[in-house]
């Protein structure tokens, strides 16, 4: 702290000197009452108080020399009671840094520190005093119309106070270089080295990677002919060594593409349904409202080749006043509640249940990043060699009391990580390496104004020391038309024929044909009508998807606009097994004056199956809602809506919401908000309501007071009732 303000108070050319902090209280309580169907009681209290400051400082010593440094301090102690047992624990964190940076145009460079220290007790009883030491350094080249480099270093230690728990030091080396010319051509080097050595177990981890790429786009002046090539290289060589009575383990990550899906009973499915790029799930019901469907959550991982997994890390976050990172010990209460199940594919879009594979699921940190902040749910289990794996969970919705840092009504999943794990026996040492590549080629000629031609190649390789040569094969062609039939009216037609060899020497031919027609016969009428189909020849036999579609869209006049559509699929399979859907899609939004707005909505998917030798079946999901909002002024609204959910296979559900929200001061330095719903659902006769009242204080520009209170009953036949009461407050204070 000296230093800090011996450089603070020199005298010298500065040309931008700061100082800057803020401080932070918060307080929350809750209590819960619960009494089920048989009258049993419990209760459960928790309260918890949040101090964390923060102060930084930067100083510019010469135009791109630049000091920084600073800290923070944070501290939270939560009290509980449950059922007359009480509990205490306190939870500390301090972290300073300091870090000098020289940045200009031409070269970047910068060296730092930061330390962390994490410090703990339950019940009077103190956990060591847990340490990480952290280095830095790095380096970089930017000329102009020359390759760049970029080169990064950084040492970690992390450890306990007495070095009896963890003793690990960890040193990462990564460093790249990139070129591209004004003609196309792009040329990319990277590489990296990490040695990890646990000073406990007395074993050493070892990763090199260097990776190599090709890329060159380009034109030529015949039939407008657009072109892109490109070849990925990789090489990964991993070493774990074992030099006491310990053995060693190591974690090798997969690199492979993050996807998601929220599928039902109609489709998509959990076994049917193609996974869309990855957006972060809720793993939690609402508390409150919300979709009650039966849903599944899908989060998974495409490769570019079959690959070898074992171990996956689900990282999660749930946004509370302490932060957004769970403890392993709040993630581990509540991880009996989650339902999980693995899945695999060959081609992304069939899953099936691994054969033999028992699944293990526990909370805790990535297990390739000892020291991190990110937590979630690891899950082990025998290797698979796949294309495709995802995870499927079924929402679930948590149970009081609530730790701190767990947020009742949301647990976000964030990411997901895929590894295999090396090991070596006691005095022993194992490796492993991998090398793979990817080659694309992709090229588009303009045939006529309307008509293009495109063509697309990738071809894959890889190998491990487990496996031999594997490689993967995929061309595609397809023609497409645009053509625009009036000025009213436009038709878009696609035909593809994707052909792909599989490492096993599998083949596998697809015909993919689409076609659109839109019209808008009135400024406010717009129609459109859509076919698709795809027809997949493999050895596994023969797959014919069907679907057309029509959707209307109008605005009869200000104030009123509707859609309504209706579609039709069907799947039929070589081995007889066929598969209908029928989905039709209604909705109207109503705005009759500036102060009401109504809107109304309903959708009927029904599935049937039948052939293949199994029994006939039909699933089928309504839903109907109406919602209405009156707002007579900007301070004042209120709400209320009505849903109908029908399924075969369950009772009907209801579903009914108010609530009335008024915020009197919505521009003063005072602002005051009220809100109050109420939901009825059909579902055990459940009967939620809600009180919440809130109120901020802008005390000055940087400072402000925030304080909210709420209450929560809830009643159902096949639970009983629970009764809770919330208040907490926030203070923060910038300097």
């Amino acid at each position: 702290m000296a230093l800090v303000l011996t450089l603070l108070a020199a005298p010298g050319a500065a040309l931008a000197d700061g100082i800057s902090g803020f401080l932070e209280y918060g307080f929350g309580s809750a209590n819960n009452k619960a009494r089920d169907i048989s009258g049993a009681t419990s209760n459960s209290s928790s309260s918890n108080f949040l101090q964390r400051y923060n102060l930084v400082f930067d100083r510019s010593l010469y135009p791109s020399l630049q000091l920084k440094g600073g800290g923070l301090f944070e501290q939270t102690t939560q009290h509980g009671s449950f059922e007359g047992r009480d509990s205490r624990s306190t939870a500390e964190r301090l972290s300073p840094y300091l870090e000098l940076s020289l940045r200009n145009p031409f070269v970047g460079s910068g060296i730092g520190y930061r330390r962390r220290e994490d410090m703990s007790s339950a019940n009077g009883v103190s956990a060591p005093k847990e340490i990480q030491d952290i280095y830095t350094f790095d380096f970089g080249l930017n000329p102009s119309d020359l390759p760049t480099l970029s080169f990064n270093y950084g040492h970690r230690d992390l450890y306990d106070e007495n070095r009896v728990m963890q003793n690990i030091s960890l040193d990462d080396f990564t460093w790249s270089s990139n070129y591209r010319s004004s003609q196309g051509l792009e040329l990319n080097y990277s590489g990296g080295y990490s040695l990890m050595q646990d000073h406990l177990l007395q074993s050493e981890n070892t990763l090199l990677n260097n990776a190599v790429r090709a890329a060159y786009a380009g034109k030529l002046p015949w039939k407008q002919v657009t072109y892109q090539t490109s070849y990925n290289f990789n090489i990964q060589n991993s070493q774990i060594s074992s030099k006491g009575d310990s053995g060693a383990t190591g974690y090798l990550p997969q690199v492979g593409q993050l996807l998601s899906l929220i599928t039902g009973n109609v489709s998509p499915t959990v076994t049917e349904g193609q996974l869309q790029g990855f957006q972060s799930l809720n793993l939690v019901l609402p508390q409150v409202g919300g979709d009650q469907v039966a849903t599944q959550n899908n989060i998974g991982m495409s490769f570019a080749s079959d690959t070898d997994v074992s171990t996956l890390f689900l990282a999660v976050s749930s946004t509370t006043l302490s932060g957004t990172n769970p403890s392993v010990g709040s993630l581990e209460g509540y991880r009996r509640l989650f339902t999980w199940q693995l899945y695999t594919s060959k081609d992304g879009i069939n899953w099936s249940i691994p054969s033999g594979v028992t699944l293990e699921v526990r909370a805790g940190s990535n297990p390739a990043a000892p020291g991190s902040d990110q937590t979630g749910f690891v899950f082990t289990f025998p290797v698979v060699r796949t294309r495709y794996i995802k995870i499927v969970e079924t929402p679930v919705k948590l149970t009081a009391p609530f730790p701190v840092d767990i947020n009742q009504d949301s647990i976000m999943a964030k990411s997901l990580q895929a590894f295999t794990v090396l090991q070596a026996a006691p005095g022993k040492s194992a490796s492993s390496s991998s090398s793979g590549g990817i080659f694309n080629f992709n090229a588009r000629a303009l045939l006529s104004p309307n008509v293009s031609y495109d063509l697309g190649l990738v071809f894959a390789h890889s190998k491990t020391d487990q496996a031999s040569l594997s490689t993967t094969t995929l061309v595609n062609n397809g023609l497409s038309l645009v053509y625009r039939v009036s000025d009213a009216a436009s038709l878009n037609s696609r035909l593809t024929e994707e052909f792909s060899l599989d490492p096993e020497g599998k083949i596998r031919n697809t015909l993919t044909y689409n076609a659109a027609f839109s019209l808008m016969s009135l400024p406010t009428l717009t129609h459109s009508l859509v076919y698709g189909g795809r027809t997949e020849f493999a050895e596994g036999g023969t797959v014919i998807n069907n679907s057309i579609f029509l959707n209307n869209s109008a605005q009869l006049y200000q104030g009123l606009s509707s859609v309504l559509a209706a579609g039709y699929s069907t799947t039929s399979r070589s081995t007889g097994e066929v598969s209908d859907a029928v989905t039709f899609t209604f909705g109207a939004d109503i705005v009759p004056n500036r102060y009401v707005t109504v809107s109304l909505s309903y959708q009927d998917q029904t599935g049937l199956q039948s052939g293949g030798g199994k029994p006939d079946s039909k699933t089928y999901t309504r839903t109907a809602t109406a919602n209405a909002t009156y707002r007579p002024f900007d301070a004042l609204y209120l709400t209320g809506g009505y849903g109908l959910t029908m399924q075969n296979d369950r009772a009907n559900v209801t579903l009914q919401n108010y609530s009335i929200g008024w915020a009197p001061f919505r521009d003063g330095d005072l602002q005051f908000a009220f809100g109050y719903s109420e939901v009825l659902d059909s579902t055990g006769n459940q009967k939620t309501k809600s009180v919440a009242p809130s109120l901020r204080w802008n005390i000055r520009p940087g400072a402000s007071l925030d304080t909210s209170y709420s209450v929560q009953q809830t009643t159902s036949d096949l639970s009983g009732s629970t009764d809770t009461r919330a208040f907490s407050a926030q203070l923060r204070i910038t300097l």
